[in-house]
């Protein structure tokens, strides 16, 4: 029997990325990926990855591997009859609140590289991090009383050899695509419809006279075959996407050829010419919109993420990006719950927060996949405009939503938290929103840095700014901070405390785990001559940066003559702003979903904290670690032992995703997901 924290079925972007998430928080997972990665890595997929995509992959040391690989495209370009009618860039598009200012068109196979390479030589637990490819779960059960031991769920895994394995976890998540193994055993509806027409997408090095064709993103309006997609991908491929007509499908179905395919988008893209030099990857497919009934299933022991939990059309690019989202925000959740820092409320806010964007996603996807077809919705048609207009309309309409940028959680008074102020005017940033990237300055070097980059996404752990303001009007506030937190200076670490009438008021820095929280101090002033807490007039929290043009404060809205106090989540949303002397407000917004050190002996009944933190059980003889596979005792295995074997039957396996549709034709994709 094995012994884990958490399976993962799926071995796409989004199980991978929940796995390299848990793996950063020193989580073990044990993932199975049904596929043959061989055969699989030809697939082209998903492509796009939305600047909010970014910035989150950036927080987690991915960004630039990827940004090695993809196709840099700031704004589109609309063509009809062979001419320019329209533009989508950056300051048209409000992709301007970011330095992430710009999509990246990477297709899948390179994602899911470079995110397996990460996950594989992350080295915080103590056994290596494996991907056991050609591996499909089979059944799964979940104890009748989840307190009875730590590890309630059993998983039974086909191996690649054929051969079944029990796996014992604390929960099970299905990242294993639309056609959800894990969803269907969990016994979760997944409601919804398909489109009756279908699309292509063919990925390939191509010739034309279209003007600047790797320029990046172009939408063609065709008569015939609906919004046309060219999007300049990777190593020189170009992908082409259209609705394939009716009367085509009819003629051919299921047995449509890649000649077939390759005929008809030299028409889609007419008067333009296109010749495609080879073809690395093509597929037909179907239209489906559905949303999983519920996020978690069997006793909030089974969670559901990414094409899992929803599918639609590729029409805004939203499959990946909306998945990533996923993983990041169920990743910080479950690896708290888990560790016993947080409440369950936190673990139960990943469905209220990110099942709503899906429902937005699916809605605008609705009229995205008839529009796209070059057919007017019913319910538009009264606006007395074509399709490829009101394409263009939704786009720009849904910017914020489809960059990632503008995705807001809404306020739900736990994680979420409305100021105590009636008229919050010492801070713009509403809570649920986005954390706001700015420059800063270290004291001395005169270099620009981004704020981001100081807030890495590497623990489970919330980061507290203080904008410090201008210390000639903001010094009250700072001292109020400073006695709050505690007068010791390594208050922000850890300790701290104030003595007041002979008994210590302790700050939510003694109360809970001081892993759990980083400081910075943002200051406005020049970085010129002097100390920074000469300039802060005291001792600054945490690492101490500078607002050498107000720049910082102004994109916070905060005053410097006032400060401010913005707490931000681990997956970078703002949680909370405060007053800056408003410690206790900041330490009350804590105590509504974390679990103080005394109390936290784990999620489970028979857990018990080690004596070095870490949550651990014995059990009828066998030795069940946090982070850690291992085996039963009896039988004479250990973990250097089931390492070998592992290595062993999957010395031929390979791996890959399930897509977010059902794959018609090709070369046998289990799906075929678009930019």
């Amino acid at each position: 029997m094995i012994y884990v924290d958490v399976v993962i079925c799926g071995g796409g972007p989004v199980g991978l990325l929940i796995a390299y998430c848990l793996a950063r928080y020193g989580v073990q997972a044990y993932v199975v990926e049904q596929h043959d990665k061989v055969k699989q890595s030809m697939y082209g997929r998903a492509a796009l990855i939305a600047p909010r995509s970014l910035e989150m992959l950036d927080q987690l040391d991915l960004a630039d591997a990827l940004g090695q690989i993809g196709f840099v495209t700031r704004g589109q370009k609309f063509y009809r009859d062979g001419k320019i009618v329209d533009r989508i860039s950056g300051p048209t598009s409000d992709i301007t609140d970011t330095f992430f200012d710009y999509c990246l068109l990477c297709r899948q196979r390179y994602t899911e590289a470079a995110m397996s390479e990460a996950y594989t030589t992350c080295s915080k637990n103590a056994f290596p991090n494996e991907i056991f490819y050609g591996h499909k779960l089979v059944d799964m059960s979940v104890a009748d009383d989840t307190s009875a031991y730590p590890h309630p769920v059993t998983a039974t895994i086909s191996t690649a050899n054929g051969q079944e394995r029990a796996v014992r976890c604390k929960y099970l998540i299905g990242a294993d695509g639309g056609s959800s193994t894990v969803r269907s055993l969990a016994g979760i509806p997944f409601p919804g419809d398909r489109n009756e027409r279908y699309w292509v997408r063919i990925d390939g090095r191509v010739r034309t006279n279209m003007p600047d064709p790797r320029s990046g993103l172009s939408g063609l309006d065709s008569p015939t075959h609906g919004s046309i997609l060219w999007a300049c991908l990777d190593h020189g491929t170009t992908r082409v996407g259209f609705a394939l007509p009716p009367a085509v499908w009819a003629a051919h179905g299921r047995g449509i050829t890649q000649e077939s395919v390759i005929a008809e988008a030299k028409k889609a893209v007419r008067p333009f010419s296109l010749e495609f030099e080879d073809v690395e990857w093509w597929t037909v497919y179907s239209v489906g919109q559905r949303l999983a009934d519920t996020y978690s299933g069997i006793k909030e022991r089974i969670f559901l993420a990414g094409d899992a939990a929803h599918t639609h059309s590729s029409a805004a690019a939203q499959g990946m990006n909306t998945g990533l989202h996923d993983a990041v925000n169920l990743a910080w959740k479950l690896a708290g719950y888990i560790r016993g820092s947080f409440t369950a409320e936190v673990l139960r806010s990943y469905e209220s927060e990110r099942r709503p964007v899906a429902e937005k996603v699916i809605a605008q996807d609705r009229r995205l996949a008839v529009l796209t077809g070059g057919e007017v919705p019913k319910d538009l048609r009264h606006e007395g405009k074509d399709a490829a207009a009101l394409v263009l309309e939704i786009y720009k309409s849904n910017v914020e939503l489809n960059t990632g940028l503008g995705i807001q959680y809404p306020l739900d008074g736990i994680l979420n938290v409305a100021s105590t102020t009636a008229h919050v005017t010492f801070c713009s940033i509403p809570p649920g929103s986005r954390c706001p990237d700015v420059l800063v300055q270290r004291p001395g070097p005169r270099v620009p840095l981004r704020l981001h980059s100081l807030m890495k996404n590497e623990a489970v752990r919330f980061c507290i700014l203080v904008f410090a303001g201008d210390p000639a009007h903001t010094a009250p506030g700072l001292e109020s901070l400073r006695e709050c937190l505690g007068d010791d200076p390594a208050a922000v670490s850890g300790g701290g405390g104030r003595t007041t009438g002979g008994e210590t008021t302790r700050s939510f820095l003694r109360r809970y785990d001081h892993a759990l929280f980083r400081f910075l101090t943002v200051l406005r002033t020049a970085n010129g001559n002097g100390a920074a807490e000469e300039k802060l007039g005291g001792r600054g929290f945490g690492t101490v940066v500078f607002d050498i043009d107000g720049g910082a404060h102004g994109r916070y809205g905060v005053l410097a003559e006032e400060g401010a106090v913005v707490v931000v989540r681990p997956d970078g949303v703002v949680g909370m702003v405060a007053r800056l002397g408003e410690g206790e407000v900041v330490g009350r917004y804590f105590g509504r979903f974390l679990v103080e050190k005394g109390e936290r002996v784990g999620v489970d009944d028979g857990e018990r904290k080690d004596g070095n933190g870490d949550l651990g059980d014995e059990m009828d003889g066998e030795r069940v670690a946090m982070g850690e596979v291992d085996v039963e005792v009896d039988g004479g295995k250990g973990p250097a032992k089931q390492r070998a074997e592992f290595a062993s039957e999957d010395a031929e396996a390979c791996g890959g995703q399930a897509g977010l549709y059902e794959d018609v034709a090709g070369l046998g994709a289990a799906g075929a997901v678009a930019a």
